[in-house]
């Protein structure tokens, strides 16, 4: 049984890599915003080759294969065209395995060519494009809640949060799917079952978020076309709180969903993100300091865009690394991360 664990930050910024798994073409430059279904990058998949042993699946000659064949080179075939026959009617039929291109033939066999694929890569969250890299892809960033999570079956997808379960104890049943579930992404507790899954299949859900898989399910999961994501790992076990509370505060939101854990140039991890427009914020003045248990976010390096909750307020001005003593917080940034942050750089979350 594998298990991990899930990091959790309802708001912060984000930025999330957008890499083609091939070389091709860049569609957006720096500065540019996106939305989550804009193609920011293509490339072209050559297709791949095929070859057909008409003279074994006949049981012909080679001298009688030419005579058998009902296809040329450059002729376009699709799946299940016949390519040779043997015999009148009744008799034997040789047909193509793929759709494609007869390319080449001899020695009693045929070369055929599948038609090339258009890779499409979707900015998958709306932001602005930060970096961009020729012929591979773009930095593309938001702000948002992100979780990130221990598994997923490699699927993405964009769509709303539907909260089926009421704890994060409670596997997703039959009975939490119905009309209502197509085109979301649905949130539950511990696990999903396979009679559950095949219903969510069939109500073409958008993907789907739990805290644990099954070992024995793991296959079943890696083939439906939606992603599913495991918060806490393999096994069985619920959803952490913190990672249900975040989603039950945000359910009917959109949200991306990427169950991605191998990319072409480095591991990867799985994620929610839930974009959110900008939060109305107050610069923090120096003159009428915050109060402990007030939410803020920090405006600077190290800890730009992440935000956290003021521990305390030192009663004198803090000498920082440059020699400057200035009056700010001890920021509580979670995961018993605490720092001193200036009041100039730090903005009040209302």
């Amino acid at each position: 049984m594998f298990l991990s664990y899930s990091i959790v930050n309802p708001l912060t910024v984000i930025q999330i890599p957008r890499r083609l798994p091939m070389r091709g073409e860049v569609l957006v430059d720096i500065g540019d915003t996106v939305e989550s279904p804009h193609v920011v990058a293509q490339a072209v998949e050559p297709g791949d080759f095929r070859i057909v042993n008409v003279a074994r699946e006949l049981n012909l000659s080679l001298k009688k294969v030419k005579s058998a064949l009902k296809v040329k080179r450059g002729d376009a075939v699709s799946v299940g065209d016949v390519l040779a026959a043997r015999g009148g009617w009744g008799g034997q039929v040789c047909r193509a395995p793929i759709d494609g291109t007869v390319v080449g033939s001899g020695r009693g066999k045929l070369l055929i060519e599948s038609h090339p694929n258009m890779i499409r890569l979707g900015a998958l969250v709306p932001g602005k494009v930060v970096e961009k890299w020729s012929e591979e892809g773009v930095l593309i960033e938001t702000v948002g809640a992100q979780i990130q999570a221990a598994w997923g079956n490699g699927r993405e997808a964009y769509g709303t949060l539907r909260m089926v379960v009421k704890a994060p104890k409670m596997p997703i049943r039959v009975k939490h799917i119905d009309a209502a579930s197509q085109g979301a992404i649905l949130v539950g507790g511990s696990r999903i079952d396979e009679n559950a899954l095949e219903q969510a299949i069939e109500m073409r859900v958008r993907g789907i978020i739990v805290g644990s898989v099954a070992p024995s399910l793991l296959e079943k999961f890696r083939q439906v076309d939606f992603p599913i994501i495991a918060t806490e790992g393999i096994g069985s076990v619920p959803m952490s709180k913190a990672v249900f509370k975040l989603l039950r505060s945000l359910k009917g939101r959109e949200a991306a969903i990427s169950g991605l854990l191998n990319l072409r140039w480095e591991a990867a991890r799985p994620f929610i993100i839930v974009p959110m427009p900008a939060q109305e914020a107050a610069p923090v003045d120096p003159e009428t300091p915050l109060e402990v248990g007030s939410r803020v976010r920090a405006l600077r390096m190290p800890y730009m865009g992440r935000s956290g909750v003021v521990a305390e307020l030192p009663a004198a001005p803090i000498q920082l690394e440059t020699g400057v003593r200035l009056p700010g917080a001890m920021v509580d940034f979670g995961r018993e991360e605490i720092a001193f942050i200036p009041f100039m750089n730090l903005e009040r979350l209302l």
